[in-house]
């Protein structure tokens, strides 16, 4: 183990401890600057440490606000145990979802999603990108893929601008039901379009869900990406 990951465990050991013994949740925690101080390390070792914690779901992050420690309410729970939109998802929790902003177009399918949905690199498909807020705050930026045709039907996603239409209601609707879904995650950092769509400062920790939709007979027919905001949301896979 490196010097500054030695570092950094020696903070997240004094950050979980003052979060056992001195704070309640909900509590406002000391600034960066205090912390580093506190616990005799650099900020960015702190920054660091916090950001595990973020992950986690110890802390909670409000931008522009301050760090707090966390309590069951604060963050939503996303099921990833069944085939549902988010906002049906995070409204089962409990959780009021509205939508930000929404947009649909055509655009060169890239690389990855050409290989995911079986196109040719480049060819048009539809990209319908929409923002979702939980409980008030900026919390899910997604992008939904789909081929310009389904078998031998046209479609047009606009219905999905709708917050009432999401992607798997939209393909029930237009005569292609999913059948299933398969979903990588990934931890990420924010950058460009991503912070600027989630109200995050670049290098904000967040968790990137890459999703395959697949028809009834088990062909592709749409590939999604969805950052969501670690101090929002807690991901529960059920198997």
């Amino acid at each position: 183990m490196g010097r500054r990951d030695t570092a950094v465990q020696a903070a997240l050991a004094g950050l979980r401890a003052l979060l056992e013994e001195k704070l309640e949740p909900g509590d406002k925690l000391p600034t960066e600057q205090h912390l580093a101080e506190l616990l005799d390390v650099s900020r960015g070792t702190v920054r660091e440490a916090l950001g595990v914690l973020a992950v986690e779901g110890s802390i909670v992050r409000r931008w522009g606000v301050g760090t707090f420690v966390a309590s069951r309410s604060d963050l939503a729970q996303l099921s990833m145990s069944k085939i549902a939109g988010f906002r049906d998802r995070i409204q089962a929790a409990g959780h009021t979802v509205d939508l930000i902003s929404s947009a649909c177009e055509t655009a060169p399918c890239p690389r990855p999603v050409a290989e995911a949905l079986g196109l040719p690199p480049r060819d048009p498909v539809w990209l319908v990108t929409r923002v979702f807020s939980v409980d008030g705050a900026a919390a899910a930026y997604l992008q939904d893929y789909l081929p310009l045709r389904l078998g031998t039907d046209e479609i047009d996603p606009h219905p999905m601008l709708d917050v009432e239409t999401d992607l798997f209601r939209f393909l029930e609707q237009s005569g292609h039901p999913a059948g299933h879904a398969v979903t990588d995650l990934e931890a990420v950092l924010a950058s460009d379009r991503g912070s600027e769509a989630l109200r995050v400062a670049a290098g904000f920790p967040l968790v990137r869900s890459l999703q395959t939709v697949y028809g009834r007979d088990d062909e592709p027919i749409a590939y999604g990406i969805t950052l969501n905001r670690t101090d929002i949301m807690r991901i529960r896979i059920i198997r």
